[in-house]
Protein backbone atom coordinates (compact mmCIF):
# COMPACT_ATOMS: atom_id res chain seq x y z
CA UNK A 1 0.00 0.00 0.00
CA UNK A 2 3.06 2.51 1.19
CA UNK A 3 4.43 1.46 -2.59
CA UNK A 4 1.55 2.48 -4.26
CA UNK A 5 0.83 6.00 -2.42
CA UNK A 6 4.61 6.73 -3.31
CA UNK A 7 3.59 5.80 -6.79
CA UNK A 8 1.04 7.86 -6.98
CA UNK A 9 2.44 11.16 -5.06
CA UNK A 10 5.58 10.81 -8.03
CA UNK A 11 2.99 10.46 -10.52
CA UNK A 12 1.18 13.73 -9.50
CA UNK A 13 4.62 15.51 -9.04
CA UNK A 14 5.40 15.10 -12.31
CA UNK A 15 2.28 15.88 -13.83
CA UNK A 16 2.10 19.02 -12.05
CA UNK A 17 5.97 19.70 -12.71
CA UNK A 18 6.77 19.71 -8.81
CA UNK A 19 10.00 18.03 -7.53
CA UNK A 20 10.23 15.29 -4.75
CA UNK A 21 8.63 16.22 -1.40
CA UNK A 22 6.92 19.73 -3.39
CA UNK A 23 3.83 18.47 -3.65
CA UNK A 24 2.48 18.42 0.23
CA UNK A 25 3.67 22.43 -0.27
CA UNK A 26 0.91 22.97 -2.50
CA UNK A 27 -1.74 21.16 -0.60
CA UNK A 28 -0.96 22.59 3.04
CA UNK A 29 1.03 25.30 3.84
CA UNK A 30 2.27 23.87 7.59
CA UNK A 31 5.73 23.32 6.21
CA UNK A 32 6.58 26.50 4.41
CA UNK A 33 9.18 28.92 5.52
CA UNK A 34 8.45 31.81 7.47
CA UNK A 35 10.04 33.62 5.98
CA UNK A 36 8.06 32.16 2.24
CA UNK A 37 5.12 32.89 4.71
CA UNK A 38 5.56 36.45 5.25
CA UNK A 39 6.82 37.33 1.44
CA UNK A 40 3.37 35.12 0.51
CA UNK A 41 1.18 37.14 2.92
CA UNK A 42 2.39 40.57 2.18
CA UNK A 43 1.48 39.26 -1.80
CA UNK A 44 -2.07 38.59 -0.47
CA UNK A 45 -2.01 41.85 1.25
CA UNK A 46 -1.71 43.76 -1.61
CA UNK A 47 -3.60 41.94 -4.20
CA UNK A 48 -6.50 42.37 -1.36
CA UNK A 49 -6.01 46.23 -1.17
CA UNK A 50 -6.06 46.03 -5.06
CA UNK A 51 -9.30 44.65 -4.70
CA UNK A 52 -11.02 46.65 -1.98
CA UNK A 53 -9.74 50.19 -4.18
CA UNK A 54 -12.23 48.46 -6.67
CA UNK A 55 -15.07 48.15 -4.91
CA UNK A 56 -15.22 50.94 -2.75
CA UNK A 57 -15.26 52.99 -5.77
CA UNK A 58 -17.75 51.03 -7.59
CA UNK A 59 -20.10 49.68 -5.08
CA UNK A 60 -21.69 53.31 -4.23
CA UNK A 61 -21.35 54.38 -7.59
CA UNK A 62 -24.19 52.14 -8.78
CA UNK A 63 -26.30 53.79 -6.51
CA UNK A 64 -27.44 56.53 -9.09
CA UNK A 65 -28.78 53.59 -11.53
CA UNK A 66 -30.64 51.66 -8.95
CA UNK A 67 -32.48 54.39 -8.11
CA UNK A 68 -32.82 55.57 -11.74
CA UNK A 69 -34.73 51.89 -12.43
CA UNK A 70 -35.98 50.39 -9.13
CA UNK A 71 -38.59 51.70 -7.03
CA UNK A 72 -37.82 54.00 -4.47
CA UNK A 73 -38.39 52.15 -1.14
CA UNK A 74 -36.14 49.11 -2.71
CA UNK A 75 -33.41 51.60 -4.07
CA UNK A 76 -32.98 53.37 -0.62
CA UNK A 77 -32.55 49.54 0.68
CA UNK A 78 -30.09 48.93 -1.79
CA UNK A 79 -28.22 52.19 -1.10
CA UNK A 80 -28.27 50.92 2.59
CA UNK A 81 -26.59 47.79 1.85
CA UNK A 82 -24.11 49.77 -0.49
CA UNK A 83 -23.15 52.27 2.22
CA UNK A 84 -22.49 49.56 4.67
CA UNK A 85 -20.58 47.41 1.79
CA UNK A 86 -17.83 50.52 1.04
CA UNK A 87 -17.55 51.18 4.81
CA UNK A 88 -16.85 47.60 5.27
CA UNK A 89 -14.12 48.21 2.85
CA UNK A 90 -13.03 51.03 4.43
CA UNK A 91 -12.05 49.40 7.36
CA UNK A 92 -10.67 46.32 5.70
CA UNK A 93 -8.22 49.01 3.54
CA UNK A 94 -6.88 50.13 6.76
CA UNK A 95 -6.99 46.88 8.19
CA UNK A 96 -4.58 45.44 5.45
CA UNK A 97 -1.86 47.76 6.49
CA UNK A 98 -1.25 45.30 9.48
CA UNK A 99 1.94 43.06 9.81
CA UNK A 100 2.03 40.89 6.99
CA UNK A 101 1.35 37.57 8.14
CA UNK A 102 -0.45 34.59 7.06
CA UNK A 103 -3.44 34.54 9.44
CA UNK A 104 -3.76 37.91 8.70
CA UNK A 105 -4.37 37.39 5.17
CA UNK A 106 -6.31 34.71 5.41
CA UNK A 107 -8.79 36.84 7.49
CA UNK A 108 -8.67 39.69 5.10
CA UNK A 109 -9.52 38.01 1.68
CA UNK A 110 -12.75 36.18 4.07
CA UNK A 111 -14.06 39.20 5.01
CA UNK A 112 -13.29 40.88 1.41
CA UNK A 113 -15.27 37.75 -0.02
CA UNK A 114 -17.66 38.06 2.82
CA UNK A 115 -19.12 41.32 2.42
CA UNK A 116 -20.08 40.93 -1.41
CA UNK A 117 -21.30 37.29 -0.63
CA UNK A 118 -23.77 39.09 2.06
CA UNK A 119 -24.79 41.75 -0.35
CA UNK A 120 -25.59 39.64 -2.88
CA UNK A 121 -27.78 37.35 -0.51
CA UNK A 122 -29.46 40.71 0.63
CA UNK A 123 -29.83 41.98 -3.03
CA UNK A 124 -31.67 38.65 -3.80
CA UNK A 125 -33.99 38.86 -1.11
CA UNK A 126 -34.87 42.60 -1.78
CA UNK A 127 -35.66 41.90 -5.38
CA UNK A 128 -37.54 38.72 -4.72
CA UNK A 129 -41.35 39.63 -6.23
CA UNK A 130 -40.17 43.38 -7.18
CA UNK A 131 -42.08 43.84 -11.01
CA UNK A 132 -39.75 45.46 -13.22
CA UNK A 133 -39.69 45.96 -17.05
CA UNK A 134 -37.36 44.65 -19.34
CA UNK A 135 -34.44 46.67 -18.49
CA UNK A 136 -34.86 47.20 -14.95
CA UNK A 137 -35.54 42.95 -14.91
CA UNK A 138 -31.95 42.74 -17.24
CA UNK A 139 -30.08 45.20 -14.21
CA UNK A 140 -31.36 43.16 -11.92
CA UNK A 141 -29.93 40.40 -12.75
CA UNK A 142 -26.31 41.80 -12.80
CA UNK A 143 -26.58 41.34 -9.14
CA UNK A 144 -26.81 37.89 -9.30
CA UNK A 145 -23.59 37.58 -11.18
CA UNK A 146 -21.65 38.34 -7.75
CA UNK A 147 -20.28 34.48 -7.04
CA UNK A 148 -19.14 34.66 -10.54
CA UNK A 149 -17.25 37.39 -9.76
CA UNK A 150 -16.03 36.50 -6.68
CA UNK A 151 -14.85 32.84 -7.78
CA UNK A 152 -12.73 34.33 -10.94
CA UNK A 153 -11.31 36.78 -8.38
CA UNK A 154 -9.82 33.66 -6.43
CA UNK A 155 -7.38 33.25 -9.26
CA UNK A 156 -5.75 36.54 -8.08
CA UNK A 157 -3.98 35.02 -4.40
CA UNK A 158 -1.78 32.38 -4.43
CA UNK A 159 -2.79 29.70 -2.46
CA UNK A 160 -2.75 26.15 -1.35
CA UNK A 161 -5.53 23.65 -2.58
CA UNK A 162 -6.93 23.63 0.92
CA UNK A 163 -7.02 27.29 1.08
CA UNK A 164 -8.87 27.67 -2.55
CA UNK A 165 -11.58 24.74 -0.84
CA UNK A 166 -11.89 26.95 2.36
CA UNK A 167 -12.83 30.24 0.20
CA UNK A 168 -14.58 28.34 -2.50
CA UNK A 169 -17.00 25.84 -1.16
CA UNK A 170 -18.73 28.78 1.35
CA UNK A 171 -19.15 30.75 -2.04
CA UNK A 172 -20.54 27.30 -3.41
CA UNK A 173 -22.81 26.96 -0.33
CA UNK A 174 -24.49 30.31 0.08
CA UNK A 175 -25.13 30.27 -3.69
CA UNK A 176 -27.21 26.48 -3.07
CA UNK A 177 -29.04 28.33 0.17
CA UNK A 178 -30.15 31.58 -1.70
CA UNK A 179 -31.43 28.95 -4.59
CA UNK A 180 -33.31 26.81 -2.13
CA UNK A 181 -34.45 29.80 -0.57
CA UNK A 182 -36.20 31.90 -3.84
CA UNK A 183 -37.22 28.88 -5.34
CA UNK A 184 -36.41 30.21 -8.74
CA UNK A 185 -33.50 30.35 -11.01
CA UNK A 186 -30.88 32.86 -10.63
CA UNK A 187 -30.17 33.37 -14.54
CA UNK A 188 -33.54 33.22 -16.70
CA UNK A 189 -33.73 30.56 -19.14
CA UNK A 190 -31.11 28.39 -17.26
CA UNK A 191 -31.79 25.89 -14.46
CA UNK A 192 -30.26 25.68 -10.88
CA UNK A 193 -28.09 22.72 -11.57
CA UNK A 194 -26.49 23.98 -14.97
CA UNK A 195 -26.00 27.42 -13.18
CA UNK A 196 -24.48 25.76 -10.25
CA UNK A 197 -22.35 23.52 -12.23
CA UNK A 198 -21.12 26.58 -14.27
CA UNK A 199 -20.05 28.42 -11.23
CA UNK A 200 -18.40 25.12 -9.77
CA UNK A 201 -16.28 25.03 -13.35
CA UNK A 202 -15.36 28.51 -12.50
CA UNK A 203 -13.98 27.87 -9.41
CA UNK A 204 -12.09 25.07 -10.25
CA UNK A 205 -10.42 27.03 -12.76
CA UNK A 206 -9.75 29.65 -10.35
CA UNK A 207 -8.38 27.52 -7.69
CA UNK A 208 -5.78 25.81 -10.93
CA UNK A 209 -5.01 29.88 -11.36
CA UNK A 210 -4.17 30.21 -7.34
CA UNK A 211 -1.62 26.98 -7.30
CA UNK A 212 -0.21 28.05 -10.45
CA UNK A 213 0.43 31.50 -8.66
CA UNK A 214 1.62 29.25 -5.68
CA UNK A 215 4.08 27.28 -7.53
CA UNK A 216 5.73 30.47 -9.70
CA UNK A 217 5.99 32.47 -6.16
CA UNK A 218 8.02 29.25 -5.03
CA UNK A 219 10.11 29.13 -7.84
CA UNK A 220 10.98 32.94 -7.69
CA UNK A 221 11.78 32.85 -3.56
CA UNK A 222 13.98 29.97 -4.08
CA UNK A 223 15.95 31.40 -7.07
CA UNK A 224 16.25 34.50 -4.97
CA UNK A 225 16.97 33.34 -1.18
CA UNK A 226 18.39 29.97 -1.68
CA UNK A 227 22.28 29.65 -2.07
CA UNK A 228 22.58 27.29 -4.75
CA UNK A 229 25.80 25.44 -3.74
CA UNK A 230 24.53 24.91 0.23
CA UNK A 231 20.67 24.62 -0.64
CA UNK A 232 20.79 27.09 2.28
CA UNK A 233 19.15 30.77 2.95
CA UNK A 234 21.58 33.40 1.44
CA UNK A 235 22.43 35.92 3.10
CA UNK A 236 19.90 38.78 1.80
CA UNK A 237 16.94 36.27 3.09
CA UNK A 238 18.76 35.30 6.46
CA UNK A 239 18.72 38.84 7.26
CA UNK A 240 15.02 39.39 6.17
CA UNK A 241 14.41 36.32 8.33
CA UNK A 242 16.67 37.27 11.01
CA UNK A 243 14.42 40.72 11.28
CA UNK A 244 11.36 38.52 11.55
CA UNK A 245 12.63 36.17 13.74
CA UNK A 246 13.97 38.87 16.74
CA UNK A 247 10.11 40.52 16.35
CA UNK A 248 8.91 37.64 16.78
CA UNK A 249 11.27 36.91 19.98
CA UNK A 250 10.48 40.03 21.56
CA UNK A 251 7.03 39.62 21.21
CA UNK A 252 6.56 36.16 22.50
CA UNK A 253 9.54 36.68 24.75
CA UNK A 254 11.43 33.37 23.89
CA UNK A 255 15.20 32.95 23.74
CA UNK A 256 16.93 33.32 20.33
CA UNK A 257 20.60 32.16 20.17
CA UNK A 258 22.34 32.71 17.34
CA UNK A 259 25.75 30.92 16.04
CA UNK A 260 28.07 32.07 14.26
CA UNK A 261 30.29 29.60 12.86
CA UNK A 262 33.67 30.04 10.13
CA UNK A 263 35.48 27.21 9.77
CA UNK A 264 39.11 26.70 10.47
CA UNK A 265 41.94 26.91 7.63
CA UNK A 266 39.61 26.70 5.13
CA UNK A 267 41.76 28.74 2.90
CA UNK A 268 44.27 26.01 2.58
CA UNK A 269 41.62 23.31 1.49
CA UNK A 270 41.30 25.47 -1.53
CA UNK A 271 44.91 26.56 -2.11
CA UNK A 272 45.41 22.33 -2.40
CA UNK A 273 43.15 20.68 -3.41
CA UNK A 274 41.09 23.00 -5.67
CA UNK A 275 38.00 25.44 -5.68
CA UNK A 276 35.77 21.86 -6.29
CA UNK A 277 36.40 19.76 -3.27
CA UNK A 278 36.25 23.44 -1.82
CA UNK A 279 32.81 23.51 -2.83
CA UNK A 280 32.11 19.52 -1.97
CA UNK A 281 33.60 20.40 1.46
CA UNK A 282 31.04 23.16 1.69
CA UNK A 283 28.18 20.90 0.77
CA UNK A 284 29.39 18.27 3.37
CA UNK A 285 29.35 21.05 6.30
CA UNK A 286 25.98 22.23 5.38
CA UNK A 287 24.22 18.99 5.13
CA UNK A 288 26.28 17.13 8.69
CA UNK A 289 24.70 21.06 10.15
CA UNK A 290 20.96 20.49 8.52
CA UNK A 291 21.03 16.91 9.91
CA UNK A 292 22.39 17.99 13.42
CA UNK A 293 20.14 21.15 14.05
CA UNK A 294 16.90 20.64 15.77
CA UNK A 295 13.51 21.54 13.44
CA UNK A 296 12.90 25.19 13.55
CA UNK A 297 15.97 26.00 13.64
CA UNK A 298 17.39 27.87 10.28
CA UNK A 299 21.09 27.34 8.87
CA UNK A 300 22.07 30.60 6.73
CA UNK A 301 24.78 30.66 4.73
CA UNK A 302 26.24 34.37 5.44
CA UNK A 303 29.29 33.98 3.13
CA UNK A 304 32.50 31.97 1.90
CA UNK A 305 33.44 29.33 4.72
CA UNK A 306 30.81 30.97 7.25
CA UNK A 307 27.64 29.96 8.00
CA UNK A 308 24.76 31.35 10.69
CA UNK A 309 22.36 29.08 13.30
CA UNK A 310 19.06 30.57 14.17
CA UNK A 311 17.99 29.00 17.30
CA UNK A 312 14.70 30.25 18.77
CA UNK A 313 13.97 28.80 22.12
CA UNK A 314 17.14 27.25 23.02
CA UNK A 315 20.12 28.46 25.39
CA UNK A 316 23.54 29.36 25.09
CA UNK A 317 24.14 26.15 26.64
CA UNK A 318 22.14 23.88 24.48
CA UNK A 319 23.41 25.29 21.41
CA UNK A 320 26.80 25.37 22.74
CA UNK A 321 26.88 21.43 23.33
CA UNK A 322 25.15 20.96 20.18
CA UNK A 323 27.53 22.22 18.01
CA UNK A 324 30.35 21.19 19.55
CA UNK A 325 29.83 17.53 19.95
CA UNK A 326 29.19 18.09 15.89
CA UNK A 327 32.89 18.88 16.39
CA UNK A 328 34.07 15.83 18.58
CA UNK A 329 32.36 13.11 16.46
CA UNK A 330 34.90 13.98 13.48
CA UNK A 331 32.33 13.81 11.27
CA UNK A 332 33.91 16.40 9.30
CA UNK A 333 36.88 16.08 7.99
CA UNK A 334 39.71 17.48 5.53
CA UNK A 335 40.82 15.94 2.16
CA UNK A 336 43.41 14.56 4.41
CA UNK A 337 41.38 13.01 6.46
CA UNK A 338 42.42 15.33 9.45
CA UNK A 339 39.48 16.83 11.51
CA UNK A 340 37.22 19.67 9.97
CA UNK A 341 36.89 22.05 12.53
CA UNK A 342 35.66 25.29 13.06
CA UNK A 343 35.36 28.32 15.22
CA UNK A 344 32.36 29.92 16.76
CA UNK A 345 30.79 32.64 18.52
CA UNK A 346 27.27 32.42 20.46
CA UNK A 347 25.02 35.27 21.24
CA UNK A 348 21.46 35.46 22.43
CA UNK A 349 18.61 37.77 23.07
CA UNK A 350 17.80 38.73 25.76
CA UNK A 351 20.67 37.56 27.88
CA UNK A 352 22.74 39.77 25.57
CA UNK A 353 21.70 43.10 26.05
CA UNK A 354 21.26 44.24 21.86
CA UNK A 355 18.60 46.25 20.44
CA UNK A 356 18.25 44.82 16.78
CA UNK A 357 19.49 41.64 15.00
CA UNK A 358 22.34 43.69 13.68
CA UNK A 359 23.99 44.01 16.71
CA UNK A 360 23.10 40.51 17.88
CA UNK A 361 25.69 38.93 14.54
CA UNK A 362 28.09 41.30 15.56
CA UNK A 363 28.23 40.16 18.41
CA UNK A 364 28.46 36.43 17.64
CA UNK A 365 31.23 37.69 14.87
CA UNK A 366 32.96 38.93 17.42
CA UNK A 367 33.09 36.34 19.81
CA UNK A 368 33.75 33.86 16.97
CA UNK A 369 37.05 35.71 15.90
CA UNK A 370 37.81 35.77 19.89
CA UNK A 371 37.49 31.60 19.10
CA UNK A 372 40.16 32.06 16.37
CA UNK A 373 42.41 34.12 18.45
CA UNK A 374 42.34 31.59 21.20
CA UNK A 375 43.55 28.65 19.47
CA UNK A 376 40.16 27.63 17.22
CA UNK A 377 38.22 24.61 16.90
CA UNK A 378 36.26 26.16 19.91
CA UNK A 379 33.07 28.47 20.74
CA UNK A 380 32.44 31.05 22.40
CA UNK A 381 29.61 32.73 24.46
CA UNK A 382 31.52 35.63 26.46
Amino acid sequence: MMAFWTYVKIQLGQFFFVGPGELRDFLSSTRHSALFSHYRARFILSRVRMMVAVFAVLTPLWMAIDFSVFPGKVAFFLAGGRIVATILFAFLAIFCRCGPKMGNARLAVGILLAVPTSFFLFSRWLLAGVQLNAFGTALASGYTFLPFVLATGLALFPFVALETMLFSVPMLIVFLISEFAHGHGILPGLNDLVVFWLLLLISAVSSMASLSQLQLMKSLFKRSSVDPLTRLLNRRSGEQFLQLQLAQAKRQKFPLTLAFIDLDNFKTINDLYGHEMGDAILLHVADQLQSAVRVGDVLIRWGGEEFLIVMPYATLEQAEKRLTDITRSRILQRPDGTPLTWSGGLAQWPRDSVHDWQELVSLADTRMYHAKESGKAKMMSQ
